[in-house]
């Protein structure tokens, strides 16, 4: 079993500060206003409903960032909120859906009206795949689709369409109604916003099977392959047991227990140095019992693991629960650091971008801030998700779970594999 790398968390407050030369800062953009009505419906059904007749309800929510309850349809047809529009305007409407029981495809269409009620016409956005996803949990897709106000309207009637085939007995689900005057709004990953294009197969997990795919990953507390063990935790406190670490519902899953049994995983890929990794990550507590907190961190390190001060990179370092959010760079025998402020028990998107002399950090797709170092060694793992018990063995720990709903690795100019 590989030995695990030992962070600087502690020393945050002094070295940071020290670092910040070789940080610089960006500010996130500030978003236009949403204009759908009832949004997330956070108090009621208002506004949304079946066009076929299926049956209709609203749903708990707690996988979506920001949103706690969905609209929920038996049938293939619904609609959302109406919207006043005015001639020429170019209005961008989107929303996030999941099929349970089955998958397909979901699409957004448009009916124009006139000021007197008179049906105009009529447009349709692209479909938009959504996988199969269950009660438990699953994948929540983005749907959006941009289309201009025809000359005459003055009300747009959002509807969606959904595709599931033969599949019976699916529930078809919707959230996050947005509806932005201009083109779509930014996406919130990395990737996208900065066209990274497609992510490289052999070195990403979208974590939609049953188990985790021992042929990219290796659990901790049990030798390659394997999925029983236990090894010693995070400076030897606690237990890293391969049992801690799951897959299902679309999600992989890192639990840690009262009694501090907790666990993660590394990657047994090929080897990278430079290139760009975006995780869909968040970490929540599971009870109150006045227990410590546990560490959780996505983190690039190298194929030396006694090397890690010179090279290792954190991009999502925190307490469970904590507001502030880490990036650690280690380099040079030293470490630079920036934060930000965001509900880490909701998903985020995390990403970094690793050059030759710089990292760049991103939040949500939001350039937070670049680390100007040069880290030239090889990256043993991608993005390797962990929770770790920083107090010793014996204290009290609260029961906490890190969920990853992907990880994604894309080259750049610079990327080269063993």
């Amino acid at each position: 079993m590989r030995p695990i790398p030992f962070r600087k968390w502690a020393a945050a407050t002094g070295s940071a500060l020290a670092a910040l030369t070789s940080l610089v800062l960006v500010a996130p953009p500030a978003s236009a206003a949403n204009a759908c009505a009832n949004p997330i419906l956070a108090s009621n059904l208002n506004g949304w409903g079946a066009l076929d007749g299926g049956w209709v309800t609203r749903d708990p929510v707690g996988d979506l960032a920001g949103v706690s309850w969905a609209f929920d349809t038996g049938g293939r047809e619904f609609y959302m909120p109406q919207l006043s529009v005015t001639a020429g305007q170019t209005w961008t409407f989107s929303a996030h859906d999941r099929v349970v029981f089955g998958s397909g495809t979901a699409r957004i269409i448009v009916e124009w009206y006139s000021a007197g009620g008179q049906y105009l016409s009529e447009q349709h956005g692209p479909a938009s795949v959504l996988p199969a996803s269950t009660v438990n949990g699953g994948v929540w897709t983005p749907v959006s689709a941009t289309f201009t106000v025809p000359a005459g309207a003055t009300s747009a009637h959002v509807l969606q369409l959904g595709d599931f085939g033969s599949a019976t007995g699916t529930g078809f689900k919707a959230t996050k109604c947005d509806y932005r005057l201009g083109a779509a709004p930014p996406s919130d990953q990395a990737a996208v916003r900065n066209g990274w294009g497609t992510p490289v197969a052999a070195q990403s997990d979208e974590y939609n099977g049953t188990a985790v795919d021992l042929t990219k990953w290796g659990l901790f507390g049990a030798d390659p392959g394997q999925t029983t063990g236990c090894s010693p935790g995070y400076n030897g406190h606690g237990q890293r047991c391969a049992s801690q670490t799951t897959v299902g519902g679309g999600h992989l899953s890192v639990s840690g227990t009262a009694g501090g049994r907790t666990g993660g995983l590394y990657s047994r890929m090929p080897a990278f140095r430079y290139g760009r990794v975006e995780v869909r990550e968040r970490a929540v507590p599971l009870a109150d019992n006045g227990g410590r907190a546990y560490h959780a961190v996505p983190l690039l390190w190298p194929e030396n693991d006694a090397d890690y001060t010179n090279a290792e990179i954190d991009f999502a370092e925190r307490d469970v629960a904590s507001p502030g959010t880490y990036l650690f760079v280690h380099h040079d025998g030293t470490q630079s650091s920036c934060s930000v402020s965001v509900d880490s028990t909701q998903f985020h998107n995390y990403a970094v971008d690793w050059q030759p002399n710089s990292v760049k950090w991103y939040v949500d797709g939001n350039l937070i801030c670049t680390v100007n170092a040069s880290i030239g060694s090889y990256s043993s793992t991608n993005g390797g998700a962990q929770m770790d018990m920083f107090p010793a063995t014996g204290t009290l720990m609260r029961p906490a779970r890190q969920d990853v709903d992907w990880i994604r690795m894309y080259p750049n100019a610079y990327t080269q594999y063993r």
